[in-house]
């Protein structure tokens, strides 16, 4: 179990950090201090040797802090026999966990073996269960939680202040430098300042070496100015929604899901439709729905003419029962067509069997308009659509779905044993 950031195994990204914010200062301090005008140098240099130095002191704070979970501290500082101190106010704690709410909302941890707080999260990185688990972070080799959370926001924002510093004064310097470069090469100005600056860096006739310096460090800097304005305005959005980045990522996955479910009730209503369409020889609309069903360019272009979206649109659940008794009216044209074709011997012969099951497999719809239906995974195999139930879900079939299934044996009679079944919208 990892105490703090500053424990022993180091991290790679973590030693790099060490080594980058003594560069940044080092190079900002030879390259940019002597060549800005003395009017400008003394208050740029002091702005960012404090941003950095506050940057120091806010990662030693956020590392050095264990943001361990309450419950855990107690359960360890009982087994050890000491007494409690807190990551935070440190103040002690008797041994008798007399601290502790019971009506606290707790969890428990299978890996840490006691309840914790129902926020606290287990972090695999540091082997301990952190309270108001929010992340961990590599750059700094520790986990962020409620503990050092406020030091790590202000961290942030220190680095993010100290990279605009350096990022504006060095864009200037560049950009004066290759201008008054290019007007002395091509005879239009004796040059200027930051040129002659440059040339004189440390007495040496060096400034095109200094202004490419410059030019590399300046990318530098805009490439951590565009992360660290992301993860900065990232934790504001944060603080006001107040959640923590691990909650906005199970919630952004879960969103997701939901949105992966609703795209394949789509698609299995799109299926049915296209089916439907296609047996009352409407073919436009069958050519409106697979148009709109094919990937990407279908549903970005043919989106506004998509049947499916225009009737959900306009309050598909009030058309419900429109649209059931509109299927229940194609269920008699179907079973008078099958009767009429003097095909009954191909289907089964149980009527009473058949009316039952058609009974059976009709759609419940509530009082208030809305049908349910259950997810099922289906394969579509050509023109055959098998849908396979799960072992604790069931299928409800439409009766329009049951008669076609019954045209489908009588129209095939080298295949008699296909099943085709639809899932009612």
């Amino acid at each position: 179990m990892r105490a703090n950031g500053l424990q022993k195994p180091f991290n790679p990204m973590q030693i790099g950090t060490w080594i980058l914010l003594p560069t940044l200062l080092l190079q900002f301090l030879l390259f940019a201090t002597p060549i800005l005008p003395l009017a400008a140098s003394i208050p740029c240099t002091i702005i960012v040797l404090v941003c950095g130095a506050a940057t120091a002191f806010f990662t030693y704070k956020c590392c050095s802090i264990d943001p361990l979970d309450a419950r855990l501290r107690r359960h360890l500082a009982r087994q050890n026999g000491e007494t409690e101190v807190g990551p935070a106010n440190g103040e002690s704690c008797p041994h008798n966990g007399g601290t502790e709410d019971d009506n606290e909302l707790v969890k428990f941890c299978w890996v840490c073996g006691i309840d914790v707080h129902v926020s606290s999260m287990h972090c695999k990185f540091c082997n301990k269960c952190v309270e108001n688990f929010d992340h961990h972070c590599h750059w700094l080799n520790t986990c962020v939680g409620s503990a050092n959370y406020e030091w790590f926001f202000r961290l942030v924002g220190s680095v993010l202040s100290m990279e605009l510093v350096r990022g504006g004064v060095l864009a200037g310097l560049v950009i004066s430098f290759f201008v008054q470069y290019a007007g002395e090469i091509n005879g239009d100005s004796p040059g200027g300042t930051t040129l002659e600056h440059s040339n004189s860096w440390f007495s040496a006739d060096v400034g095109l070496f200094v202004a490419i310096v410059n030019t590399i460090f300046l990318l530098v800097d805009m490439g951590c100015i565009v992360l660290l304005v992301q993860l900065f305005t990232f934790h504001i959005r944060l603080r006001r929604d107040s959640m923590t980045t691990y909650t906005y990522i199970v919630n952004t996955q879960q969103k997701k899901r939901e949105r992966g479910r609703e795209k394949m009730d789509l698609e299995r209503r799109r299926i049915a439709e296209i089916q439907l369409a296609e047996m009352q020889g409407n073919l436009v609309r069958a050519w409106r729905l697979k148009a709109a069903g094919c990937p990407h360019i279908g549903e970005a272009i043919c989106r506004p003419c998509d049947p499916i979206r225009q009737e959900e649109k306009d309050g598909d659940l009030q058309m419900q029962p429109q649209r059931m008794d509109r299927m229940h009216n194609e269920v008699n044209n179907i079973n008078n067509n099958h009767t009429s074709d003097g095909e009954e011997n191909d289907c089964p012969a149980d009527t009473e069997s058949n009316r039952n099951d058609t009974e059976k497999n009709t759609v419940s719809t509530p009082l208030n308009g809305e049908v349910k239906t259950d997810p099922v995974s289906f394969k579509n195999e050509g023109n055959d659509i098998h849908i396979v139930e799960s072992d604790d879900q069931s299928i409800e079939v439409s009766p329009l779905h049951a008669a076609m299934e019954r045209k489908s044996k009588s129209s095939s009679k080298n295949n008699r044993e296909q099943n085709v079944k639809f899932l009612s919208t």
